[in-house]
Order: C-alpha cells, then structure tokens, then sequence
C-alpha cells in the first residue's frame, strides 16, 4: 500500500505484488486472523501508527505562502510546521511522490527531524559555509534555500559516486551557490586559504541510525521483538563505540577552522555514546577556542541529558513521542576567539 516503483527495491517489491499477496492471504490463513496488523504484537501494533507527512519548501524557487496556495486549490490539507517555518505538515497517508512540485523540486519530500540541522544552524545570506558530511545533498540544499542562493557552500563527500548524486540534487534544486568537493573531510586543512572566512558548519557525520529504525521498519522484524528489552550485543556495542571515536576526532577538526562562528553537529542516533557523550568530550577543546552550547530552536520542548556540563540545551526528538525519525542535534556557538598563547590557538 502506498508503494511506488521509484526505485529498484520498491520495483523489486511491486513485481512480486501478486505472490505477496497470496503468501499473506495463506499467512492470515494459518494464524487464524484477518487483517494483516494482527500478526504483529500489542506493542507493535502501536508503534505502526501512521505518521504526519512533512516536505520542505525549496525557497529558491517558491515561497511558504505560494505553496500554501496551490496546494489548498488542490483542497489538500496542509499546515505550516510549528518550529520549522519552511517545513509543510500533511496528514498521515498523503501521497506526493508524483506531485508537479515535488518533481520540479519546488517542494522537497524531506523527514521532518532531518530538516532541524539547517535550521539550528541558521547561516545568514552571504555566508560561506561547509556542509562536512553531504551527500546526498538534502541538508545542503536546504542551507542554500535559507541562504537564498547567496554566500558559497563547500559541500563534501569522499565518494565519487556520492559525490555526483550530491551535484545533481544541488542542481536540480536551482541551488548555485557550492562547491562539490570529493575529499574526505578530515583530509582538509583548516587554515587553507579558500576556507579562511568559513563561518558555519554543519557536521551530520556516519552514525548507528538508531533513530530511523521505525521509518526503515526494522521494528516489524521478529528479530527486533526478540531482543527487545535485552542489552546491546558485543558488536552493537563495538560499533557504536567506533563511530563514537570518529564522531568525535571528526567533530574536534571542524572546531579547528579559524573563521568559524556556529556548528550543528547532528545524528539520527539515539545513543547517548554517539551524541551528548561526543560532546561532552570535545567541550574542553571547544572552549578554549571561545566556544559554548548554544540552544538550538529554542521553543522545542525536548532536550537531550544533563551529564554534569550544566544544563541541556541539545534537542532530542524522539520518534515514539514526536512521529518522526529519532535526531540528536547540539550547536556550538562561539563568543570570542582565543589569543595565540592559549592552548588550542593556531600559532603562525
């Protein structure tokens, strides 16, 4: 229900259609039901509420109020998003994929959770910015939607193919204001002279995914229920433990750029070790170089742990709670830059 042949799993899946079918029908059959949501758990079966269908408004190519407008001449239902301005909200079930404004990319089929970096970020026109960790480009266009087109977005990548779907999704979205760079983030120097006046960033590096297990629905799966509740394996454990360490020296070298003002570092992980843990760890170094937490989206009611740093100010989003996939997103702002005989200053 609801699949469309977009790409080759959703083919894949719709080829089988008619053997699907029969294999629940026999299913149903045989566990002695009638609708196929009886099969799952009591908990499951809450979990699989529907959710809001939200998509973004490219405003390189349409405003909030034109979208409004087409859209309600179509008698859709929509509204404007509480928090996230530029972020439409659409009853569960509502169906965009082949809408003229999602194919023009004046509309931008986007999760609503992933569209709260930018915001938090807030690069003001004519800022040079870098997105660290890009492809395939949904958070980098939306930085050149709210940059309306001026300043430069350094954009990385160190996969060429990636890199290329990062390209043409800046291009279709009428973006021009970027440079694709195909490198690996922590190969780039700081004090380069084409990133002096880099004033943003935003760090949205590799993570668990924790988050999005209800949107790719690995919570239906009979091995979810049965390790519910039980402790992370060994290999969960070492892999969250690894992306950590990464997270955190690639974190520590974008805090290195001299002419930075803001950085969102943001996961789709529900990790403390991936997010608050990450931060607490880098904040020493932070500081000496003049920055602090800032709070990001200050009206969203959900904040991450305290742990011991005084205060919370990380948003947490919770896709139980909140009808969206699970994000951790923290902004350091900074309030001076250090002198060059402080600790973590560049020295000529």
């Amino acid at each position: 229900k609801g699949l469309h042949p977009v790409g080759k799993e959703e083919k894949r899946v719709l080829e089988r259609k008619a053997a699907i079918k029969a294999a629940f029908a026999k299913l149903l059959v045989r566990r002695k039901v009638d609708r196929p949501e009886m099969l799952l758990s009591v908990s499951n079966r809450r979990q699989t509420k529907e959710w809001n269908r939200s998509a973004r408004v490219n405003l390189l190519k349409l405003s909030v109020k034109d979208a409004i407008q087409l859209l309600e001449k179509e008698n859709m239902q929509v509204s404007i998003d509480p928090y996230l301005p530029d972020v439409l909200q659409f009853p569960p079930g509502t169906d965009l994929h082949d809408h003229p404004l999602v194919a023009d990319k004046r509309l931008i089929l986007q999760g609503w959770s992933s569209c709260i970096p930018a915001h938090a970020l807030s690069p003001p026109p004519g800022a040079k910015v870098i997105d660290a960790c890009a492809a395939p480009g949904n958070k980098t266009t939306h930085l050149a939607s709210l940059m309306k087109g001026t300043g430069m977005i350094f954009a990385f990548d160190r996969d060429l193919r990636r890199a290329g779907v990062l390209k043409e999704n800046l291009h279709k979205a009428g973006a021009q204001n970027y440079h694709v760079v195909c490198a690996d983030f922590l190969t780039i120097d700081p004090t380069a002279k084409e990133y002096a006046e880099v004033s943003c960033i935003l760090l949205d590096p590799s993570c668990s995914g924790s988050g999005t297990t209800h949107s790719r629905m690995e919570h239906l799966l009979p091995s979810s229920q049965q390790n519910k509740g039980k402790a992370q394996s060994e290999t969960d454990k070492h892999r969250v433990a690894s992306l950590a360490n990464f997270q955190e020296k690639i974190l520590l070298h974008a805090l290195e750029f001299p002419g930075l003002e803001r950085l969102v570092y943001s996961t789709c992980s529900v990790h403390v070790q991936e997010n608050e843990q990450v931060v607490c760890k880098v904040l020493e170094k932070a500081t000496s170089l003049g920055f602090g937490l800032g709070t990001p989206i200050p009206d969203w009611p959900y904040r991450g742990q305290d742990l011991g740093q005084g205060g919370t100010p990380f948003i947490r989003v919770d896709s139980e709670r909140d009808g969206c996939d699970g994000f951790f997103v923290a902004l350091f702002e900074r309030s001076h830059k250090p002198s060059l005989h402080q600790p973590g200053s560049h020295r000529p």
